[in-house]
């Protein structure tokens, strides 16, 4: 049976992604708070939890930093060992110093003694890259995160990181999907399996165009041959790789349900040859 792991943490490939819960992002980009509908995005985490999911990723700049808090008020009271929680250092809190200041303001939101997993969300072209990872070792050192990891990283500034770090880098987090496999190369799975990396694919339905949007005339044909709906695919692709998971947002049970149903999908070789062109 396939097992899937984030370092040295097993983990269920379907995460629960949490980008717009709790605030979203302004035209100009600004991101902003919104608490209209923190009890219906609490009840879907605790929902997708009572589903076996346990890979919870946030991040510091999601919801302004609000985000974090409904995660923290969906696992109150859930065993610690049962989760793994994940999130991210904003550029803001980039520089050595403040990663682990950023780190302790998440641990207070979130609710717990520690992060499963802290990553920086990017590679700052204006902040030296040996800033963010010792602030990222520091964490590890003050007991503040477990583990750490980066996002948004090309395979050369993946290897460099792994070059700088102290502690094992245990996941690059991505881009990646069917139809956008973006810094997702043959040079980025070697390094990934010689470093023991698994790859967290964020957009695993691209923002429904993989789901109830798709109009792609391959997935539509790929998830009608195989018997499942365009969503199920694309999720059933990136979990069926060697070191990769992925974290959907999903906020109504119905969603939380069908992207479950993924782990029964499979996917034959010739339809797998196929999608695999697509995003290429």
């Amino acid at each position: 049976m396939q097992r899937w792991t984030i370092g040295s943490r097993e983990v269920h490939p379907i995460g629960i992604g949490t980008w717009g819960m709790g605030g979203d992002r302004f035209d100009g980009g600004d991101v902003y708070a919104d608490y209209r509908d923190d009890d219906r995005q609490i009840d879907a985490i605790r929902y997708a939890i009572g589903l076996g999911q346990n890979h919870i990723d946030t991040a510091q700049l999601y919801g302004a930093g609000h985000t974090e808090e409904i995660v923290g008020r969906a696992i109150a009271g859930v065993d610690r060992s049962r989760i793994f929680v994940a999130t991210k250092v904003w550029r803001s809190h980039s520089l050595r110093h403040a990663v682990p200041k950023a780190a302790e303001e998440s641990l207070r939101k979130l609710g717990i003694d520690a992060i499963d997993l802290l990553y920086v969300h990017a590679p700052w072209d204006a902040i030296p890259m040996e800033e963010y990872i010792a602030g990222l070792n520091d964490a590890v050192d003050a007991g503040l995160a477990h583990a750490i990891g980066v996002s948004n990283f090309t395979t050369d500034q993946l290897a460099e990181a792994i070059r700088l770090s102290r502690h094992p880098i245990v996941a690059n987090q991505v881009h990646y999907n069917v139809l956008h496999h973006g810094v997702v190369d043959d040079a980025m799975r070697v390094l990934c399996a010689t470093h023991d990396v698994t790859i967290v694919a964020y957009r695993p339905v691209e923002r429904r165009l993989l789901a109830d949007q798709a109009t792609a005339p391959q997935i539509l044909d790929a998830a009608a041959h195989v018997g499942c709906t365009p969503a199920q695919l694309a999720i059933a692709w990136l979990i069926g790789q060697d070191r990769v998971v992925t974290i959907p947002k999903a906020s109504h049970p119905e969603h939380l349900d069908e992207n479950l149903d993924a782990m029964r999908v499979r996917i034959p070789e010739e339809v797998t040859r196929t999608l695999d062109r697509l995003g290429a």
